[in-house]
């Protein structure tokens, strides 16, 4: 097990430190000019001069790679500059965001497990009847859903025709619960179908056959045993999204005039702010890898014989 963690821990950094080089250069060498965005912001008509004074006192004038350099070793000192976009310390922006973003991913989560371990448990334990056609049908339609229109349709209906909620985003939980529904959509649409068939996989398999030679209830099998043979591939599923939540969510954060960690970064890519945006970017990728480690740690514990025969194999 030591040597699993610290070999994760190499791919951890090894991981973060291709992110970070691959977002500044991508951002510094085919973004638009951020010296140009930040003079014209006072002045539209910035002459040539103007723009070059603002790269000069912004630290903008020194090669890409020097940049990247002074970026990363202020990462390691938990300052990294100040951002173009907001003229703000890029951590302070962060601390901000961060904690908008990590409420929504962590409702839409709980509407994901909420709703798609008793769909997905009811379509094993009768599967081929109406409500499992029904159900099928209907995920494939939510995953077809795109998240921004949903989020205008429960808008309209929930905050204009039925004023239950609010169309600015109401303090507390309130304020959550319908962008986290809009961006789990897709999400629990697509774990009630992989859950499904994990389900039936395990249900099919001799082991569940051997049960119900002994008289064992479908439900009995399903529960006590299919269950927690047919969760790995849902938690690595779910482990996974999270880093796709946080990112993904800038459009629902923007349908619902949420100030989250997505609409930050789309702002400062769209201001060519490589510092910030390569900053956010290690930090979704943080969350993505640990989550996935904490995935790959659970499934372990869930299920120890299918890790023991991976290692073998």
């Amino acid at each position: 097990m030591k040597h699993y963690i610290l070999r994760r821990a190499l791919t951890f950094l090894l991981v973060l430190l291709g992110v970070s080089i691959l977002s500044f250069a991508l951002i510094g060498l085919f973004g638009r000019d951020p010296a140009e965005i930040i003079a014209r912001r006072t002045n539209i008509y910035a002459t040539y001069e103007q723009i070059e004074e603002v790269r000069c006192s912004m630290g903008l004038d020194k090669p890409l790679p020097a940049r990247y350099l002074a970026w990363l070793a202020g990462l390691v000192r938990g300052d990294v500059g100040v951002s173009i976009y907001s003229f703000k310390p890029i951590m302070e922006d962060v601390g901000r965001y961060l904690p908008v973003s990590l409420a929504l991913v962590g409702l839409s989560l709980a509407w994901v497990v909420l709703v798609s371990l008793p769909v997905s448990l009811l379509c094993a334990l009768w599967p081929g009847g109406k409500a499992d056609h029904a159900v099928r049908f209907g995920s494939v339609v939510g995953l077809s859903f795109p998240t921004f229109w949903l989020g205008f349709l429960l808008l309209i209906a929930f905050a204009v025709k039925r004023p239950i909620f609010t169309v600015l985003p109401a303090p507390g939980l309130k304020g959550y619960l319908l962008p986290s529904f809009a961006l789990s959509v897709p999400v629990f649409s697509g774990f009630i179908r992989v859950f499904r068939a994990s389900l039936l996989k395990e249900m099919g398999s001799d082991y569940a056959d051997f049960a119900r030679a002994r008289g064992l209830s479908r439900g009995r099998i399903l529960t006590r045993h299919a269950l927690r043979n047919a969760l790995p591939p849902v938690v690595t599923m779910f482990c996974q999204y999270l880093g796709y939540l946080i990112a993904g969510g800038a459009v629902v954060e923007n349908v619902f005039s949420l100030s989250g960690l997505g609409t930050y970064l789309v702002g400062c890519v769209a201001a060519a702010d490589s510092t910030a945006v390569a900053t956010c970017a290690v930090i979704v990728a943080a969350v993505f890898v640990t989550a996935n480690l904490l995935g790959d740690l659970a499934n372990r514990l869930l299920c120890p014989w299918a890790a023991r025969e991976d290692s073998h194999g």
